[in-house]
């Protein structure tokens, strides 16, 4: 019995692994038009011939290729720089709160306006962090215009990254 069960898990097993995966979803793309302004963002699920498919807060978004100008891979500058803020900030008022000493004979002050004061600093430095963090980024632009024979050679790129 356990050998019958052993050949049923390891046949059932190969399966999954005989399938080969066509496409790189974990990809972020953020797709513009041909103007320059952007119509989509978001993880790419998959890239047909017409049409590039990507999830947008857990729903599928579909734009065809013809209406795509170029496309960007990974996230703004922008979203380093709020990340950065938002933990600057966050840490530096829980230290600020944290050492707040209101008898204290230099530097006297309160829980509130320790957080506060933590916040306004942490907040801009890591703000300046995530904008240095930004020059390392190697965020790739690739331009479309709706051409087929630029889309298919993109899509040969981004599957082979």
């Amino acid at each position: 019995m356990k050998n019958l069960i052993f050949v049923i898990m390891l046949v059932l097993s190969s399966h999954t692994y005989a399938q080969s995966a066509s496409e790189n979803t974990n990809i972020y793309l953020r797709v513009f038009d041909m103007e320059g302004k952007k119509i989509g963002k978001g993880k790419m699920l998959s890239m047909l011939k017409t049409s590039l498919i990507l999830s947008r807060n857990g729903e599928p978004v579909e734009i065809p290729v013809s209406n795509i100008g170029s496309i960007k891979t990974k996230r703004s500058g922008g979203n380093n720089m709020l990340i950065g803020a938002s933990v600057g900030a966050g840490a530096m008022a829980i230290i600020g709160a944290a050492t707040a000493d209101p008898d204290a004979a230099l530097f006297a002050y309160n829980a509130g306006e320790g957080a506060a004061i933590g916040t306004l600093f942490g907040g801009t430095v890591g703000a300046m962090v995530g904008g240095v963090t930004t020059l390392f980024k190697k965020s790739k632009s690739y331009e479309i215009n709706g051409n087929q024979e630029k889309w298919k050679a993109f899509s040969e790129i981004i599957i082979n990254d």
